[in-house]
């Protein structure tokens, strides 16, 4: 389902996800015919470890066993990602682990400005401020809010996180987003665009901070931004069934299409 005035090509998302990553991780990402083996030295969990089918006419079996072989040589769990899903047949040895819905913004022009209810100040966090940056986008993750889809993560992402603050010159650019009240870094977010297209990662506020409205102003301030860039198409990517989903929904970003990642009952 496209929004209306959108002239992204989904296939141009995916890249900016994986490709984007790659670059903003230093993650790696093997092409082969059929699929991608998109994994991390640092990261080990599973939203950057796994497989990407790329051919809906290829046989997952296919591509399992040679998927499970790069992915186990790497000490890492086998995973297949189907994107954008459809109706691929999946055989009944594989079981669903979860459905990522991928959600776009495309009137950026009119997209409601939102005011927090305290006076929080937006904006791009500097080099020197990227050790306190790190630490609020780790406290954010921690894994304690049952209505979060994301776990705990590992130290191995504060450091793939400190480390892309390193100026390298890429087609794929990003860009740390911080909010503070009273000198204490209250919310983060993460931008990877390339052209007219970006994706925001790294969405946390501070536990005590939450239910402000805190999240939406950052947003209406990051687009804003990225309007300025040339930016027309922001996406956003949750798990289905969390509140995230709805939360971005009421911001108005739409759904534009569904990834699931599968692995194999044994």
């Amino acid at each position: 389902m496209l929004v209306k005035g959108e002239s992204m090509n989904k296939q141009d998302l995916i890249d900016l996800h994986f490709k984007g990553a790659t670059e903003l991780y230093k993650s790696e990402l093997i092409e082969k015919d059929d699929y991608y083996i998109f994994s991390n030295l640092l990261i080990d969990d599973r939203y950057w470890n796994m497989g990407i089918l790329k051919n809906f006419d290829t046989d997952i079996n296919l591509v399992w066993d040679n998927v499970k072989k790069e992915l186990q040589k790497r000490n890492r769990n086998p995973e297949i990602y189907i994107i954008p899903y459809k109706d691929y047949k999946i055989n009944k040895e594989f079981k669903l682990l979860y459905t990522d819905v991928w959600m776009v913004a495309s009137d950026l022009e009119n997209f409601n400005k939102y005011k927090s209810k305290i006076d929080v100040d937006f904006g791009i966090v500097p080099d020197n401020l990227k050790e306190s940056f790190v630490k609020a986008v780790m406290d954010g993750f921690s894994g304690e809010d049952p209505e979060d889809p994301y776990e705990a993560v590992n130290d191995g992402y504060g450091t793939a996180l400190y480390n892309s603050f390193q100026n390298l010159e890429s087609e794929y650019k990003s860009i740390h987003y911080a909010g503070k009240y009273n000198r204490e870094t209250v919310s983060t977010a993460t931008v990877v665009y390339k052209g007219e297209n970006a994706i925001i990662y790294n969405v946390t506020t501070k536990k005590q901070y939450q239910k402000m409205g805190i999240c939406k102003e950052m947003m209406s301030y990051i687009i804003s931004d990225l309007r300025e860039k040339g930016v027309k198409n922001v996406c956003v990517q949750t798990e289905q069934g969390y509140y995230t989903e709805k939360a971005y929904a009421n911001m108005g970003f739409k759904e534009i299409m569904l990834g699931r990642v599968f692995v194999k009952d044994n």
